[in-house]
């Protein structure tokens, strides 16, 4: 089976490595790296191909919806899958990130069950 590359990107590093830790139980064939912020994230999605983003809203230096945001705007990365991972629970953030094309929302506290069926979701149109 194929390596499927995930970029985790949160500036809490619990968070990080609460959802590697799920990735690595649900899915032996992840390859899972880390970002603590979007600015990161966005100079990582340059230079290497991922088959998902893994993505916390509020973040230092550049926030989740500005990432998506970009990574829409970018031929290389316009279709690859992005779960955002938040406690924003208002309508309005669900709102926004949808218009700016999120394949998923998870509200915090995440589980590990939650989080491998949008994986398996987000994945299923990229293959």
């Amino acid at each position: 089976m194929k390596t499927i590359n995930v970029l985790i990107v949160d500036d809490v590093p619990f968070m990080r490595q609460f959802i590697k830790s799920c990735l690595q139980m649900s899915f032996p064939e992840i390859n899972a790296e880390e970002s603590s912020n979007g600015s990161s994230a966005r100079e990582r999605l340059q230079s290497i191909p991922f088959d998902l983003v893994l993505c916390d809203w509020e973040m230092p230096s550049l926030k989740g919806d500005e990432l998506l945001q970009w990574m829409r705007s970018e031929e290389d990365t316009r279709d690859t899958p992005f779960i955002m991972i938040t406690g924003k629970r208002e309508k309005e953030f669900i709102i926004k990130a949808l218009e700016l094309g999120v394949t998923d929302y998870i509200i915090k506290p995440v589980n590990c069950d939650t989080l491998a069926k949008k994986i398996i979701s987000a994945l299923k149109g990229r293959r």
